[in-house]
């Protein structure tokens, strides 16, 4: 078997190591004892101990761990995109109070809102954030589904 392995090191032959094996194993029937004499090592003692099945197992696992990982990196994702929302709502809610209180001050010392163009920034403005927030929708829904 030694000298199998150093032939295929050295590149005189290609078998693989089941081939090796096969051709150096016994052939008939065993008996028990055959391999407490030597006569026929395991193939855990010549190729190691992990298997093919273990290695899968394992790279199963890893992506197991991963996929649960990402799926609370998305939960996590999702509260803080509700939290953040919550908190757009509240900011839109005060400047809608704001602009009230503004448009009252200014009734009650003479002006109108509309005197100082800001109904005209504020629309362009919102234009932009309306736009913006459209392609921002469009990126998070690339799936067809919004995250909300």
């Amino acid at each position: 078997m030694k000298r199998l392995l150093e032939q295929r090191k050295a590149g005189e032959i290609s078998l693989t190591d089941e081939e090796i094996y096969a051709k150096i194993k016994p052939k008939g029937k065993r008996n028990s004892r055959d391999r407490h004499t030597g006569v026929s090592p395991s193939i855990t003692s010549l190729f190691g101990g992990f298997s093919e099945c273990e290695k899968l197992r394992k790279e199963a696992d890893k992506a197991m761990n991963e996929a649960a990982e990402a799926k609370k990196e998305a939960i996590s994702a999702n509260e803080q995109n509700k939290i953040l929302t919550k908190k757009l709502k509240d900011v839109e809610r005060e400047n809608k109070v704001t602009r009230h209180f503004l448009e009252k001050f200014l009734n009650t010392i003479g002006y109108n809102l509309s005197d100082f163009n800001m109904d005209e920034d504020f629309e362009e403005s919102n234009e932009e954030y309306d736009n913006e927030e459209d392609k921002d929708e469009e990126e998070i829904s690339g799936n067809g589904r919004r995250l909300e």
